[in-house]
């Protein structure tokens, strides 16, 4: 339901004093423990999709900002709510529904989601605020052992376990096909919220466990429903030109009325807002266009010197979150002049090449990655990269143009090379490399899936990468993976699907814990690495199995229970079936709590060995 601009400063004073109740009532994490519990013998299989409900608040009024906090996507939001558009500007206090991925962790039911910290958080204002008691501190410190409660740094990122459950066999048969997390609110009245979410006051009780609802104000129940919520919910769009240009044609009561309206309403709310100590994030979230390439030279402005280090390459700031790792502005890379390129490489001689057609070269004092092409083959791979920006993704920076159609693409430098380096280095190579520990490549695999994840799920239309390999992943110098080598990177179609990437990552995964190459060439003779990890899991000593296909270079230094579950992903990923392969999303989801969970006695184990171990020198030109 869209407003005009007049309603909406007025409806403001209506809803603020219910908008700005203080919602930090304790917690009470006994009752959640019971009602969102969960057992992998009794329960439903996880993950499941489901909803939990949020209440629009200052900050977190535009679906960038909300998607943000939940660590989607605007689209997603956009077509669970059935709105027209993924720009518009809710009224507070709109109950919208957020997609969730509910899984079971231990005995809890959740679905987590990552949060940045910013400077003045805790557990118990995260909880209760940003995420209104649809989560409790007690629970957020358990799942973040290695975050000190009150030593938080901004920047600081710690998992947030929403509270969530799926519905069993018994549900289904009643027609329930979800159970919703709802955060009871003052005022809250069972009949009232069952016709207004679809569901019947008996389904609810029931669900609950018949508990009082009037001891469960501002803690998270559970509402059973059949479908999709569809919730009325009412928005102002200040971009919208459906009304055929109306919009900024009004009489002069009008703007003399909704000025002074306006104005009362900024009193009011500056004034709540300094009790509630609410937040609002300092920067607008800017629409994304794409634009299509007719060639390389008229693509972009040109610019000849290389972009300086505040500019694409700066880090993002660590307060600012847009999709839990996407720069904020997504910048058109510049023009960098060739022939300096061919200074700074001494016409790409041999002491400045990595490796196949990339080469090293210091540019404006940065030191860059550059790969030499054909420039009728780099126009798809501009295009793309105009179109994508993620921490998990290498950046570009630029490109140059020669007039007999060579091209450079220039790329921000990785220290610490291509993993294949890594996993697959002899004891007698020249390289001096060291052993990758359990923990980072948890942490490796991790990177690349939410690079995947955002690249599926994140981009519109959605974007195969189409060669996900382990020389396609790099490291920088802290082992942060991006992914590279967008070169067979395109839209998805009816052809091309995100299952092909989600195959492809399967098999990187099996690749980290075997410390193997899998030979492509075999593929279609049956030989290969994952129709192997098929046999491994598929016999009742799995574990005993697995420890013997494990990389003998990691020296039993990994959880066993760990490594079988990354090996469970590892064949989920790699079904022959398309259709019965696992969503990213799910992947993301389940080494998240893997590396979160691994323990500290395996790193000071693998520190305490690495004396046996090569020196580590970083990746350079030879």
């Amino acid at each position: 339901m869209e407003l005009s601009p007049l309603f909406l400063p007025a409806l403001l004073l209506i809803l603020i004093p219910d908008v700005f109740t203080h919602r930090t009532a304790a917690q009470a994490n006994s009752t959640n423990a019971t009602l969102f519990s969960c057992s992998s013998d009794t329960s439903p299989v996880h993950p499941c999709a489901t909803f939990v409900l949020y209440r629009t608040q200052p900050g977190y009024t535009d679906l960038a900002h909300i998607s943000d906090l939940f660590g989607t996507s605007s689209q997603i939001i956009q077509e669970a709510n059935g709105l027209p558009s993924e720009s518009i500007t809710f009224l507070l206090g709109q109950l919208i529904a957020i997609p969730i991925n509910c899984g079971c962790t231990g005995n809890r039911s959740f679905a987590n989601v990552t949060y940045w910290i910013a400077s003045g958080d805790n557990f118990y204002l995260v909880s209760t605020r940003q995420f209104e008691n649809l989560t409790d501190y007690l629970t957020v410190e358990a799942l973040n052992p290695g975050a000190k409660p009150n030593e938080l740094k901004p920047g600081q990122a710690v998992l947030v376990p929403l509270f969530c459950k799926c519905h069993d066999e018994a549900m289904a048969e009643r027609g329930i096909n979800y159970l919703m997390t709802y955060t009871w609110a003052a005022g809250d009245d069972l009949s009232k919220l069952s016709k207004e979410l679809n569901s019947s006051a008996e389904e609810i009780r029931a669900a609950n466990n018949n508990r009082d609802f009037s001891a469960a104000v501002y803690k998270p129940i559970l509402v059973p429903v059949a479908e999709k919520p569809r919730l009325a919910v009412l928005f102002y769009n200040a971009t919208s030109s459906s009304d055929g240009g109306r919009r900024g044609k009004f009489h002069k009561k009008d703007i003399i009325l909704s000025s002074i309206i306006s104005a009362a309403s900024a009193v009011v709310i500056c004034t709540l807002l300094v009790l509630a100590c609410c937040k609002v994030s300092p920067n607008k979230i800017v629409a994304r266009t794409t634009s299509n390439l007719e060639g390389v030279r008229e693509l972009l402005s040109p610019r000849k010197l290389a972009p300086s280090k505040n500019q694409a390459l700066s880090p993002r700031a660590k307060g600012n979150k847009v999709l839990a790792g996407v720069s904020q502005f997504i910048e058109k890379p510049a023009m960098f002049d060739f022939k300096s390129i061919m200074e700074a490489t001494m016409n790409l001689s041999s002491a400045y090449w990595i490796e196949g057609s990339v080469y090293q070269a210091t540019l404006d004092g940065e030191v860059y990655a550059i790969k030499r092409a054909k420039g009728i083959d780099v126009a798809e791979e501009l295009n793309i990269f105009q179109m994508v920006n993620h921490t998990n993704l290498i950046k570009m920076a630029g490109f140059a143009v020669h007039e007999d159609g060579v091209c450079f693409l220039v790329y921000e430098f990785a220290e610490n090379g291509s993993l294949d380096k890594w996993l697959f280095a002899k004891a007698s190579s020249s390289d001096s490399v060291s052993c990758l520990s359990w923990r980072q490549r948890l942490n490796i695999a991790l990177d690349v899936a939410s690079g995947l994840q955002y690249l599926h799920e994140h981009t519109r239309p959605s974007i195969v990468h189409g060669g996900i390999k382990s020389s396609n992943v790099m490291l920088d110098a802290h082992y942060k993976a991006k992914i590279s080598n967008f070169s067979k990177a395109k839209p998805a179609t009816v052809g091309l699907r995100p299952s092909a990437d989600v195959f492809d990552f399967g098999v990187l995964l099996m690749e980290l814990l075997s410390g193997r190459r899998d030979c492509v060439e075999e593929r279609e003779s049956g030989g290969t690495m994952w129709r192997e990890m098929r046999a491994v899991l598929g016999v009742e000593e799995k574990g005993e199995r697995l420890r013997r296909w494990m990389d003998p270079k990691l020296k039993g230094l990994y959880p066993a229970d760990g490594a079988v579950t990354v090996a469970g992903m590892a064949r989920a990923c790699t079904r022959e079936d398309p259709a019965e392969r696992s969503r990213i999303s799910e992947i993301v989801f389940g080494l998240t709590v893997l590396a979160q969970s691994c323990s500290d006695a395996f790193d000071r184990a693998w520190a305490a060995s690495s004396e046996e171990t090569m020196a580590i020198t970083d990746v350079v030109a030879r």
